[in-house]
């Protein structure tokens, strides 16, 4: 294996941030050797530039979306069907926005906005997507062990591949490029990632674990010398990406139960 666990069709399709093309030595990334380290590629001036947008404003949009999320996350087994849909079918095909619609309307009373929600009004899509991936993994999976040796065995790779391929058909450039490299740091520190999904400490901590898996995972990002990123985002593709090779490691299909 290489630089990622697979290679996805090549697909015309964006999430709801801007693209930014990066100057030669730099890689931009929507995430964090450690912070402190002085070959850090990532330091504490990494978040929330002008190269990722605002950096409060969106924790902000994601502490509402995880408000939110948390509501599907803990229903019942027989509710439990969209949040399933809106997880583990193809990212951004009608079936899952049908799924999410159906949460929103579901679920208003969670939302920040109820009326938008039970019109399925849905304001920040990737946000609200990511949000209920990590409180699923925290739901239904939260003693999830992840490892080095699970994510480099062959069969496992090989179940990856089989699945993230037709579920990766519809994701929109800049999405695909984000999770790519989500997919490669999990590979590399599964435990990190693991981590980082589902911790509930202080941003300073967050952004040291953030630190961590970019800088042992540097070929991730082209051996990049200097990264920037917006830490949110990242967080949640890399949930994703835990997830994904999650259902892989264990060969399931998913690992929200209905029953």
């Amino acid at each position: 294996m290489d630089r990622l666990s697979y290679t996805p069709p090549r697909i015309a399709c964006h999430p709801s941030v801007k693209p930014v093309e990066p100057p030669s030595e730099e890689i931009i990334v929507t995430a964090l050797r450690d912070i402190d380290d002085e070959d850090s590629a990532v330091t504490k001036n990494s978040f929330g530039t002008s190269r990722t947008g605002s950096s409060v404003r969106s924790r902000q949009i994601f502490d509402l979306s995880q408000r939110w999320a948390a509501c599907p996350a803990r229903a019942g087994p027989d509710r439990r069907g969209w949040l399933q849909t809106a997880i583990d079918s193809r990212t951004n095909s009608t079936r899952q926005e049908f799924a999410m619609l159906r949460l929103s309307k579901m679920y208003a009373a969670c939302a920040p906005d109820t009326e938008d929600a039970h019109l399925g009004i849905i304001q920040n899509v990737y946000y609200d997507r990511g949000a209920l991936t990590i409180e699923a993994l925290k739901a239904f999976a939260p003693d999830l062990r992840l490892t080095k040796e699970q994510t480099a065995d062959a069969a496992v790779q090989a179940r990856f591949n089989a699945r993230e391929t037709s579920l990766a058909k519809f994701r929109l450039p800049l999405d695909r490029r984000y999770f790519e490299a989500a997919v490669c740091f999990v590979r590399l520190q599964p435990e990190l990632a693991v981590k980082l999904a589902m911790t509930d400490k202080p941003l300073a901590a967050v952004r040291r674990l953030e630190a961590a898996i970019v800088n042992r995972g540097r070929i991730c990002v082209g051996n990049a010398r200097k990264v920037y990123f917006d830490g949110i985002q990242f967080r949640f593709y890399i949930a994703d990406a835990v997830y994904r090779w999650a259902v892989a490691a264990k060969n399931v299909d998913t690992l929200i139960p209905t029953q």
